[in-house]
Order: structure tokens, then C-alpha cells, then sequence
């Protein structure tokens, strides 16, 4: 019998090179990603500190769904807060600045662009929710009307409008697309950092169409964050996401019967679909030919 020792060697130099792809890539994951999630961690453990704190020493005469109803908010603002204080503490630690990590600056920004975030998040919103509410009520469309209704029933209307529209969208943008893609950016390159911290945003938001939706959102958001070198954008983007169901939470307190007339009203819910996939794609379209005239302008001008 003979042997192919060349085969055999090939086959181990296959073998090997594969294991060796493989514990880099472990080893890249340990040394860049765990760190990255830090303040992903500190903000979650943080905001559920407190919340379990109001819950069970300050609030312990309230039941759950009170205390959700009631309380829950303003002990989740609180964690929001904290968060902030201790990021601002660890990057003033490590020699550098809240606003430097996070990438969150206030200088040079364009009036126009900053209007034209904001409308972008409210028509990509208004758009997507359109079209989801035309489809049949089953499966993940199913669980996500009804995570959207729990919202509405069980939350404080007001301190759950200023959460979802101002709080939620600063700290997750700092965390997401702040602290995390900036640690991730040098080492990982911009798309498999968009794509772990699409996919740790998606994550956090429980059902399957929301996870999608979610995904989707983050990576234009973190796209965006990337191309202007500041994240101010993409809070605007976010709170224009959110600022839609601010919106229809406000409608729905105060002319009671509009949801239900509205999800039987199919015409009207096209025609808003349209509306705001318009106005998103025509934002887009003009935020690429600005980026576009800038690198020409640019180019022109030796600084490329």
C-alpha cells in the first residue's frame, strides 16, 4: 500500500490553517468585542438596578402592573442618567472625554441636515408601520401589535413619551452607535462593526419584526454616524423613528376609537405608507448627492 504524504501534508496544512483562521477570530472576538459590550452592560444592569430598586424597597405597596404604569419611567430615567454619569467618569479615567467617545459633538452642525434626520426617522416610520398594519394579523405580525399595544396600555403616557422620545434614543445612540462602533471601527472595519451592533440593537427588541425593523434602523443610523463622524444625526434619526408612535399614543388618549378606525381604514393606511416611504427616500436621495458634491468638492481640493 502506498501513502500520499504530499495529500496528507496538504490536507494538515488545510487543517491547520483553518484552526488558525478560527482562534484568530476567537481571539479578535475576546480582545475587541467583549470590551466593545461594556457600556452596553452598564446601561442595562444600571437602568434594572433601578428599576428593581423603585419596585421592591421604594414602591413595595404598588403591584407590578402599577408600578409599571406609574413609577416604572421615571426609575429608568434615573438609570439612564446614572449611565451617562458613569461613562462620563470612565472616559474622564482613561484620559478622554464623554463627548470624544461617544462621538457627540454640537460644533459644525447643519441646520437643514439636522431637520432632514429627524423627517427621515418620522418617514421611514411612519412607512414601515403603515405596511406592517396591512398585514394579516398573524405569526411575528401578530406579536408585534400586540408588544405595541402593551406599550400603549400598560406605560404613563407622558413619562413614557418623553423616554421613548428623548431618553431612549440619546442613550442607546451613545452606547450603540457611540461607545461601541467607535471600539469596534478600528479593528473590525465599518461592515462587520455595523454589523454587531445592528445586530446587539436588534437584539434588545424582543420579537422577531421588531428585531428586522430594529436591525434595519441601525445599520442606516450607524451609516450615517460613520459618514458625518458624529452621532447627533443619528439621534435625530432615532427620535424621528420613535416620535411616530409619541404621536399616535397622544391621538389614541385623546380621541378614543382612532386605532381601531384606522386599522379598518385600509385605503388611508397605503396612502400613509406611501407618504412616509416618500418622504424617507426623497431625504436619502438628497443626503447622497450631498455627500456625493462633498467628496468632489473635496477631491478637487487635494484633501482627498
Amino acid at each position: 500500500m502506498r501513502y500520499n504524504l504530499r495529500g496528507e501534508e496538504e490536507s494538515r496544512g488545510k487543517t491547520e490553517g483553518v484552526r488558525h483562521k478560527v482562534e484568530l477570530k476567537v481571539l479578535s472576538f475576546l480582545r475587541y468585542f467583549v470590551p466593545a459590550v461594556g457600556p452596553l452592560f452598564v446601561y442595562l444592569l444600571t437602568e434594572g438596578a433601578f428599576v428593581v430598586f423603585g419596585s421592591a424597597i421604594v414602591h413595595p405597596e404598588l403591584t407590578h402592573e402599577e408600578f409599571i404604569q406609574q413609577k416604572m419611567n421615571i426609575y429608568m430615567i434615573f438609570g439612564v442618567i446614572a449611565t451617562f454619569l458613569m461613562l462620563r467618569a470612565y472616559s474622564r479615567k482613561c484620559g478622554s472625554t464623554f463627548f470624544e467617545d461617544a462621538s457627540l459633538y454640537r460644533k459644525d452642525l447643519s441646520l437643514i441636515k439636522s431637520a432632514g434626520c429627524l423627517l427621515f426617522g418620522l418617514g421611514a416610520a411612519l412607512g414601515l408601520s403603515a405596511f406592517i398594519s396591512l398585514l394579516p394579523k398573524v405569526g411575528p405580525v401578530a406579536a408585534y401589535d400586540e408588544s405595541i399595544q402593551n406599550l400603549y396600555e400598560s406605560w404613563s403616557v407622558y413619562l413614557g413619551v418623553l423616554f421613548n422620545t428623548f431618553f431612549t434614543p440619546l442613550v442607546e445612540e451613545v452606547v450603540f452607535r457611540g461607545y461601541m462602533l467607535n471600539r469596534l471601527l478600528p479593528h473590525w472595519g465599518e461592515k462587520a462593526s455595523l454589523f454587531a451592533v445592528s445586530f446587539c440593537f436588534a437584539f434588545l427588541h424582543g420579537t422577531a419584526l421588531w428585531m428586522l425593523y430594529a436591525f434595519l434602523m441601525g445599520w442606516l443610523i450607524g451609516k450615517v454616524s460613520i459618514q458625518e463622524d458624529n452621532i447627533f444625526y443619528a439621534v435625530l434619526m432615532h427620535i424621528g423613528f420613535n416620535l411616530l408612535s409619541s404621536m399616535l399614543w397622544f391621538i389614541y388618549l385623546f380621541r378614543p376609537g382612532t386605532q381601531e378606525a384606522l386599522a379598518d381604514n385600509k385605503p388611508m393606511l397605503l396612502f400613509l405608507g406611501i407618504l412616509g416611504a416618500s418622504v424617507a427616500l426623497l431625504i436619502a436621495k438628497a443626503y447622497k448627492m450631498e455627500r456625493q458634491s462633498l467628496f468632489i468638492t473635496r477631491f478637487f481640493r487635494g484633501e482627498i
